[in-house]
């Protein structure tokens, strides 16, 4: 019976945290009030500070429940196959996936994790930047493979997450290109670009 308690709550918390996740993807983390949440929930205010302490508590669970589900994810990819451009693949298909299956907590992270302060906002920095740590290193890999400078592969890897991240836009999965189709598109595109890296001047 009591395990059968603490599975049931834990459940009641997961919902709680979905509705909240849609009700700020829905209106923005400023114009979402606690009384909007608990509509949305069907819970009161008070029951709602249960599970939380303020708006910002909330947001920050959130928030850094969604980064250690994507450090989880990228971290069962395999990343010491004998060729680069396989794990970078499969983590550009990887970040699209993430989105298509939990489009409310990837807006959330990319608008309004600013909104955090204190210690709150510093360990989502961190886990923001351990997540890209997997991407450098793979581009890392291609890199040396390639014979390119590894110099900026940090501003690399921040290019290319974006290119994953910002279809939040604008992507509509059930529109005319597949999941897969894009994550092919953001790969070739972006490994055309780098694999010309140094021999294209801009103008002056």
């Amino acid at each position: 019976m009591k395990e059968y308690k603490l599975k049931e709550k834990e459940r009641r918390k997961n919902r709680v945290y979905q509705v909240a996740a849609k009700t700020l993807w829905q209106k923005g983390y400023d114009k979402t009030s606690i009384r909007d949440i608990a509509k949305a929930t069907d819970m009161t205010t008070a029951g709602l500070y249960y599970y939380f302490k303020s708006k910002e508590e909330l947001l920050f669970q959130i928030l850094n429940g969604h980064m250690d589900d994507m450090i989880d994810g990228i971290e069962k990819i395999p990343a010491d196959v004998s060729e680069p451009l396989e794990v970078i693949r499969n983590y550009i298909q990887y970040q699209i996936n993430s989105y298509c299956t939990d489009k409310h907590r990837t807006k959330l992270i990319l608008s309004d994790d600013d909104c955090l302060t204190g210690e709150w906002y510093d360990q989502i920095k961190d886990k923001q930047r351990q997540y890209l740590g997997y991407w450098r290193k793979a581009l890392g890999r291609y890199f040396e493979q390639e014979g390119l400078d590894q110099h900026n592969t940090a501003i690399d890897a921040h290019c290319l997450v974006g290119m994953c991240a910002w279809i939040y836009r604008w992507y509509d999965p059930k529109g005319e290109i597949s999941p897969g189709n894009l994550a092919d598109k953001i790969f070739e595109t972006f490994v055309f670009g780098i694999s010309k890296k140094g021999k294209v001047v801009s103008p002056s």
